[in-house]
């Protein structure tokens, strides 16, 4: 998988401007603030079609009523080229060689990147919801079915909580059913993906921390699991009921799979409470390193890796495993200063000042 260019017009602080890049490392350098980030988040628009910003507003450039991206990709059997519109009332259109998708969710799977960014370090100390997050967007690229399951939860936990204020709880167990059946097909591929993820990412450790240190990844659904699906739908239908009196006192869905939690372990002890910082950076380095060897396994073509101003966080020994990472890849870069950099002599380099490609 390459991303050979991109176009970018009346995107975030850019007006017009062309980037090309490298099929190996590509390092975009220039002082903070200068729209390095944006780049990186118009690429990562094409994989998941959306931003991985908390915040997708001001992505049309100030003044201006529309904004485009496009990109140029490839893998080993064809090219492809992405068309994404964004229009007023945060409406957008998009395009995969010129044909209209209907969905956003027709986009998924065609090229795909892994990011890493100095805030995925919240995956080990931060909240529940980010834990969720990492699983849940490390398993769309694979299976896009995967998100229409997850607004389709949404949607019903939606419904089912409007009802709960209403307090007319006539379909109660109609909108449970439904919430059940949606929430087990989610539980099954987070706890098969968490298993798979685990077992790649607890090698990389190894590695990393010469043998020291062992990572291990805990799914605590809300949820008990079972050995199939109907039985973990029939635990689901279950601990719905037992939350019945609770859910009508507080007016709002209090169990489910929006309350699972994934735990991290780092020689037996629980990483967010008692893991060093040097400890968090290298699981979530063997986290993405996993990540990107199961994409492979999958379509058989590595994904885009996205660096965003990450090596700053990063030391010697570290920095080392990502490099002995990049061949055979493609890894786009962030950075403000270029010598402390990647030393490769092959690498694309992309100066950005002002808004502008120099």
């Amino acid at each position: 998988m390459k991303a050979s260019g991109l176009e970018l017009y009346n995107f975030r602080n850019y007006e017009k401007e062309t980037v090309s890049f490298g099929d190996e490392v590509n390092i975009i350098y220039g002082d903070n603030g200068m729209g390095k980030t944006n780049i990186l988040e118009a690429v990562y628009y094409f994989s998941y079609g959306r931003s991985f910003r908390a915040s997708g507003r001001e992505i049309i450039k100030e003044g201006e009523k529309e904004s485009k991206i496009t990109l140029d990709f490839n893998n080993e059997e064809r090219n492809y080229k992405g068309e994404i519109k964004f229009l007023s009332g945060k409406r957008k259109e998009i395009y995969l060689n010129e044909i209209e998708l209907k969905k956003t969710s027709e986009l998924l799977g065609n090229f795909i990147c892994v990011l890493f960014t100095p805030d995925e370090l919240g995956i080990i100390k931060g909240l529940p919801d980010e834990r969720r997050r990492f699983c849940d967007s490390s398993i769309i690229p694979l299976r896009p079915q995967f998100i229409k399951e997850l607004i389709r939860y949404r949607n019903l936990i939606n419904q089912k909580n409007a009802l709960l204020k209403s307090r007319n709880y006539k379909t109660l167990d109609v909108w449970n059913e439904k919430i059940a059946e949606s929430g087990s097909k989610i539980m099954l591929m987070r706890g098969s993906y968490i298993e798979r993820i685990e077992k790649k990412a607890k090698e990389v450790q190894k590695e990393i921390s010469g043998g020291t240190e062992n990572l291990e990844m805990k799914y605590n659904p809300s949820v008990k699991m079972g050995a199939d699906i109907n039985e973990i739908k029939e635990n689901f239908v279950k601990k719905l009921a037992e939350y019945e009196e609770k859910e009508k006192e507080n007016c709002f869905s209090m169990t489910g799979i929006h309350r699972d939690e994934i735990e991290f372990f780092i020689n037996g002890k629980n990483a967010k409470n008692y893991a060093s910082q040097g400890q968090i950076r290298t699981a979530v380095l063997s986290l993405k390193s996993a990540q990107m060897e199961i994409i492979k396994e999958e379509n058989g073509n590595y994904p885009v890796m996205l660096l965003d101003d990450i090596l700053s966080e990063l030391d010697k020994k570290r920095r080392d495993f990502l490099i002995s990472q990049i061949k055979g890849k493609q890894i786009i870069i962030t950075c403000t200063d270029i010598e402390n950099s990647f030393k490769n002599d092959g690498a694309n380099i992309i100066n950005i000042k002002n808004g502008r490609v120099i």
